[in-house]
């Protein structure tokens, strides 16, 4: 059985990390690159531990395109956020960041109950 207590924690002090940093870091460029990677790690082992993704749009690229065309996919769309970056508000961006990051906290803790599942089955 796999010991996800280290993870539980990890998460949790990179979440209050988060919270004390403010919503300076959270407007950077490398806040939104930050949090599309999380996003995708998450999702993509999420997905690979049995879950079931939760946006029409994603699911969709995953079953036709299979992992690397929703990591191509990602990485597209953060590039072009990224080109149009200094004319956005930094409050939309923080907005976006808050709730991709969220997101990705959400898919991380389904990994862990997920892993912990497979533990207690093996």
């Amino acid at each position: 059985m796999r010991d996800t207590s280290v993870n539980k924690k990890t998460a949790l002090a990179l979440a209050c990390a988060s919270l004390l940093s403010g919503c300076a870091v959270l407007s950077s460029e490398a806040a939104v690159v930050g949090c599309q990677v999380a996003d995708t790690v998450t999702t993509l082992r999420a997905v690979e531990l049995g879950g079931r993704e939760a946006n029409p749009m994603v699911e969709w690229l995953l079953k036709q395109f299979g992992p690397g065309g929703f990591m191509a996919a990602k990485a597209a769309a953060t590039a072009l956020f990224l080109s149009v970056y200094p004319d956005v508000p930094s409050g939309l961006v923080i907005l976006l960041n808050g709730v991709t990051c969220a997101v990705a906290a959400h898919n991380a803790r389904i990994v862990i109950r997920l892993e912990e599942q497979r533990g207690q089955s093996e």
